[in-house]
């Protein structure tokens, strides 16, 4: 629930929201009150299909699924909202959690967000820390890459994306059996380890007399920490590509993190000046946690547990 407060922060009843991709987990729910409108990749039917068909949602998280109203990419959100309700469209809130990461175009879906924002409107993002989930090895994702998505207009993942993930996947040993993702700050017997499948998919898709798949294949095309999120964010504004400011990034919560860009009522003169600043803080800090280890659980909350342990001991029992 705290999850959920964060991410209903300031969206009222009677604001206009759009979510993207929310399956069986939306944050302002239709059935709630909220005026949301919903984009997904498949109508409602195909979506309660298959989360009735896994085991980790069942039936009751395939009666959450609510209406579709706009069927497509996330990518062409804009065009899709003016084709279904016209040119003057406008949301206060739109809403992404845990998309962004696999979106193959991600400069467009912000710049078409950007598009159908009122003034003064926010896009929310959750987005997975990569130190806490199965991209924990992989490196960050910088603005050369966004770009050149961008400038090739992707559609989809490349098999390289795809690769990338694999090549670099982790697991957290943990009661019950492995774990893709896991909490900041946990404590466990092992560290993350690397899954060994490089050779094999190397063989399978680039070796010689080997085939690259053909079909659409769902990935991380790109993984974060905030730091470097708010990077590439930056840059993309800087270079007006995308008619929005950055408003909040916070810290690590769990394994995500969240992230407000602001529609402008009016796009502000760049000042270099702050934005070369900006930058510059934000690569040291980039550089810096990846230097110092900080993307291995934290002993934080170890260390808070013992001292509460502690104290615990040494106060005298209340009498019953």
């Amino acid at each position: 629930m705290r999850r959920l407060r964060r991410l209903r922060a300031g969206i009222d009843l009677e604001h206009e929201v759009l979510e993207i991709g929310p399956y069986h987990a939306p944050i302002a729910p239709k059935a709630l009150g909220y005026r949301t409108v919903t984009l997904d990749i498949v109508a409602a039917d195909e979506l309660r299909l298959r989360a009735a068909a896994d085991p980790t949602i069942g039936e009751t998280g395939a009666r959450a699924v609510e209406e579709v109203d706009l069927i497509g990419s996330a990518c062409d959100v804009g065009d899709l909202v003016r084709d279904r309700f016209g040119p003057d469209r406008r949301f206060d809130w739109i809403l992404s959690s845990h998309n962004i990461e696999h979106l193959p175009d991600p400069i467009r879906f912000l710049a078409q967000c950007g598009s159908v924002l009122a003034p003064g409107g926010i896009l929310r993002l959750a987005v997975p820390d990569k130190r806490g989930c199965f991209d924990h090895f992989r490196p960050v994702s910088d603005i050369g890459e966004w770009l050149q998505a961008f400038r090739e207009r992707r559609t989809r993942p490349t098999v390289y994306q795809v690769f990338r993930e694999e090549c670099y996947r982790a697991e957290m040993t943990a009661p019950g059996g492995e774990r893709g993702r896991w909490r900041l700050g946990e404590v466990h017997l092992h560290a993350p380890t690397p899954v060994e499948r490089s050779l094999e998919l190397y063989r399978a898709w680039f070796a010689p007399g080997s085939v690259e798949p053909a079909e659409y294949l769902d990935t991380h095309c790109w993984a974060f920490t905030p730091e470097s999120f708010e990077l590439i964010v930056r840059d993309v504004i800087a270079f007006g590509l995308v008619p929005l400011e950055v408003a909040s990034v916070s810290r690590t919560r769990g394994n995500e993190f969240f992230v407000d860009l602001r529609r402008p009522a009016a796009a502000p003169p760049l000042d270099e000046r702050r934005y070369f600043a900006a930058r510059h803080r934000l690569l040291r800090r980039t550089v810096r946690h990846d230097n110092l280890g900080l993307s291995l659980v934290s002993p934080l909350p170890l260390v808070r547990g013992i001292a509460r342990r502690v104290i615990g001991l040494v106060q005298p029992r209340r009498a019953a």
